[in-house]
């Protein structure tokens, strides 16, 4: 009989060795991000927010979040309105109703340029640890200005949070991902390896993979790389912004095509991530507007008005608290729904003295 190896592999595991090795792996996979927590750095403040460059971080949103839960903040979740996107994170509406609450309550888990149908994956797949707390949802009907922000167009466009929403069904016309490209995405959700992996290329290695990084840093050497430092809250997003009001500007008004609430995609996205937050028993508070309302045409004018009105009833129907956001005066925005500085600052008054809010608000378990 020949002595010859059956395959050109000379070592052999055994069924057990097999299950050694496996246990191994996995275990490494699951220790090598919890490890690499206790070296980042990262101590959110009472006016933390996710880093505008870290916004596709989910990874890191999930431990921001699981952060702000742990030590019972109120949850202030929405897009770049929440976030803060013309303001540093200590002049945000969550810094303003902390100033005002006196004390640290309010914490900021905006992104800056998710839409609800992102949203809702957010909740679904990375934010886990938002259970049995106090929530404010901003809803922002921006996103149903048109087909084309409610990602009803077949025509395939690049849009925000690509990897957060459905990849099967419901279809989405406009996005054209690969199976396989739509498969790996389902299944690296699931999967904290991969996210803190995505972390590290975004955090550390300036959203390259290590190939195309060691190229361009032939001499460098990750360890001592300066990326590896949490980027701050208040660095500005990219392009930075004009922080003058729309008027200032020079920005025109202008007359949208808004998509009806029931045949919108997106209204139907932020109404699961209120039946996401609801099911793990949060109590929720909603938070409609402050749209511009000076910048629409009369005839977009009146049919924002219906959608704000229907959205209004949807949220009486459902029994969740809510309210509309006063319209702030014109000189107060940046643009078609982002608030400058005092806008918030007034947004923020306008809120704790609302009964609704303030009945939310006293009516929650003390911190």
């Amino acid at each position: 009989m020949s002595d010859e190896p059956f395959s050109s592999n000379s070592i052999r595991l055994s069924p057990r060795e097999w299950v050694v090795a496996l246990v191994i792996i996995v275990g490494a996979l699951h220790l090598v991000p919890a490890a690499w927590k206790r070296l980042d750095g990262f101590a959110p403040g009472s006016e933390y927010r996710l880093p505008f460059r870290l916004g596709s971080d989910y990874w890191m949103y999930g431990r921001w979040s699981r952060a702000a839960a742990e030590r019972g903040d109120t949850l202030v979740i929405g897009d770049s309105v929440v976030w803060g996107h013309y303001v540093d994170s200590g002049k945000t509406l969550s810094a303003h109703l902390n100033r005002l609450a006196g004390r640290e309550r309010f914490a900021n888990l905006g992104v800056d340029g998710i839409h609800p149908a992102a949203m809702a994956g957010l909740m679904e797949y990375y934010a886990g640890a938002v259970a049995g707390r106090d929530v404010v949802l901003h809803c922002n009907l921006l996103w149903m200005s048109s087909k084309r922000h409610d990602l009803q167009t077949e025509k395939e466009f690049a849009f925000n949070h690509p990897t957060l929403v459905p990849q099967f069904v419901p279809r989405i016309p406009c996005y054209a991902e690969t199976l396989s490209g739509r498969l790996a995405i389902a299944v690296e959700r699931r999967m904290p390896f991969h996210g803190w992996k995505k972390h590290l290329r975004i955090a550390c290695f300036d959203d390259l993979d290590i190939p195309t990084w060691t190229r361009d840093h032939p001499y460098g050497w990750p360890a001592a790389y300066p990326g590896v430092k949490l980027p701050s809250p208040d660095e500005p997003p990219s392009p930075k912004p004009d922080a003058r009001s729309w008027t200032e500007q020079g920005i025109s008004q202008f007359g949208p095509p808004w998509v009806d609430l029931d045949k919108s995609f997106q209204w139907r996205s932020f109404q699961r991530t209120v039946d996401i937050l609801l099911r793990r028993g949060n109590r929720l508070f909603v938070v409609l507007g402050p749209f511009n309302e000076h910048m629409l045409e009369p005839d977009s004018l009146a049919a924002y008005q219906k959608l704000k009105a229907d959205a209004d009833s949807w949220l009486t129907f459902r029994g969740i608290p809510h309210v509309i956001a006063p319209i702030l005066p014109s000189i107060l925005y940046a643009d078609a729904s982002h608030p400058l500085a005092e806008g918030y600052a007034l947004l923020a008054k306008q809120l704790s003295s609302n009964q609704a809010f303030t009945r939310f608000t006293q009516q929650g378990t003390p911190k």
